[in-house]
């Protein structure tokens, strides 16, 4: 009796590290194909065999061991900050463990340590590279000086709302309203003591790093992937961000007008492209700031953003618009799975910056704002519909990358059987 209810206790303490290990990797972004995988993986070092599901809100593990199934669930909150350092010590913890070089009492103190680790960078540090960042994107899409400079205020005016209140993480919809409406006002605001500028501009370069996209491509490939439980509401959960998004930007839109005119349409004038060039290299070094990442990895995220950005560039000389976010992706996902088959490196330490640089969000910003009346240079074309178009051959690039580089990890769906060999390493 006493050794069955200490083998009942272990599988106790490992059915509850499954789970809590699940619901960690689907926090840091990782599509659920290989949180599944990664799981299944560690209940195999113990001789368990384990199913994994997760949706955007539930992490659920049913672990058997003989038959005596164990099943627990655990409701997720949704984590709207991307922390590629914690990200990473997930993925080194889960494959030290599945290789048996850590038991399970190391492993849960580890996974606790993880997840209990304060921020990597001071918070007035995050707000800066917010507002830098900002800048830098506004650059990119073809914004002057005058554009970088409001979208630096509106980019620190983001950061304070989106990083400054991660506690409150139920509240992402009413932070992205709040952001969007508040960073809509600092814009236009700024008409009244600037010349000219293009608001349409600015405001998307400071409050990029609040758009969906990435949540709406990872939801892309899981669905590419058969995910399809998953990412139908990680997609439709993106969705729903970007338009709240909308709607803060259309009801700033709206309390203006009551009081003011809209801004006038205006002509930015893009920087040279070298120069152009340099300060996203410079947006590069703020985003590893923005995304958490570890000083080590600063450099690979700036080649990573460069890349991302120089590669759109040449296919958009030699396809145009059309095929240009697909070449690109489809490289940077090669690149970034190379980089990924290393111990202790991940693939999305290179493809979550670089997708940014790809990411359909100043199309969709364009077209809501032209339900204002308020339009920019080039926006002939912005439709909301096209910023899924876009968001669909970034998901296509990604997954011809995967058949030419196959991720490192197997994520093979059907589990296979446990050897009973590692049962005791759990504790």
């Amino acid at each position: 009796m006493t050794l069955e209810r200490e083998a009942d206790g272990a599988m106790e303490a490992q059915t509850a590290f499954l789970l809590d290990l699940a619901r960690a990797l689907h926090l840091a972004y990782q599509p659920a194909l290989l949180v599944e995988a990664r799981v299944r993986r560690v209940a195999e070092a113990w001789g368990l065999q384990a199913e994994v599901f997760t949706l955007q809100s539930l992490a659920m593990t049913q672990v058997m061991a003989g038959r005596r199934p164990r099943v627990a669930f655990a409701r997720l909150p949704f984590n709207p900050h991307w922390n590629l350092g914690r990200a990473a010590a997930l993925l080194r913890l889960s494959d030290a463990v599945a290789e048996g070089r850590v038991l399970l009492p190391e492993a849960r103190a580890e996974l606790d340590r993880i997840e209990s680790s304060p921020p990597a960078y001071p918070e007035w540090l995050v707000f800066l590279a917010y507002g830098v960042y900002g800048a830098a994107v506004a650059a990119r899409v073809g914004g002057a000086w005058l554009e970088m400079g409001v979208a630096f205020f509106v980019g620190v005016v983001a950061g304070l709302i989106h990083f400054g209140t991660l506690r409150s993480q139920r509240m992402d919809l009413q932070k992205s309203f709040l952001a969007a409406f508040l960073g809509t006002l600092v814009a236009f605001g700024f008409t009244f003591i600037l010349p000219r500028f293009d608001a349409v501009r600015a405001l998307f370069g400071g409050a990029t790093l609040l758009v969906p996209a990435m949540v709406v491509t990872l939801g892309s490939l899981e669905l590419a992937t058969e995910s399809v439980e998953a990412g139908l509401p990680r997609l439709a959960y993106g969705l729903l961000r970007f338009l709240m998004l909308g709607v803060g930007i259309a009801a700033a839109g709206t309390l203006w007008s009551f009081a003011w005119p809209l801004p006038p349409p205006a002509a930015a004038q893009a920087l040279p492209p070298l120069l152009t060039f340099l300060l996203v290299a410079i947006g590069g070094v703020a985003l590893s700031v923005c995304m958490s990442g570890r000083p080590r990895d600063v450099g690979w995220i700036v080649g990573a953003v460069l890349l991302a950005y120089g590669t759109q560039a040449m296919a958009k000389a030699l396809l145009g618009d059309r095929g240009s976010p697909l070449l690109a992706a489809f490289v940077l996902g090669v690149v970034g799975l190379l980089y990924g088959r290393r111990k202790d490196r991940m693939p999305m330490t290179l493809i979550m910056p670089g997708l940014l640089q790809l990411a359909p969000g100043f199309v969709g910003t364009q077209a809501i704002v032209a339900l204002l009346g308020v339009t920019s240079a080039g926006a002939s074309d912005a439709r909301l519909f096209n910023v899924l178009l876009v968001a669909l051959q970034l998901v296509l690039g990604l997954v011809f990358a995967t058949v030419v580089v196959p991720p490192r990890l197997s994520v093979d769906r059907e589990p296979r059987r446990p050897s009973g060999a590692g049962a005791a390493r759990g504790g």
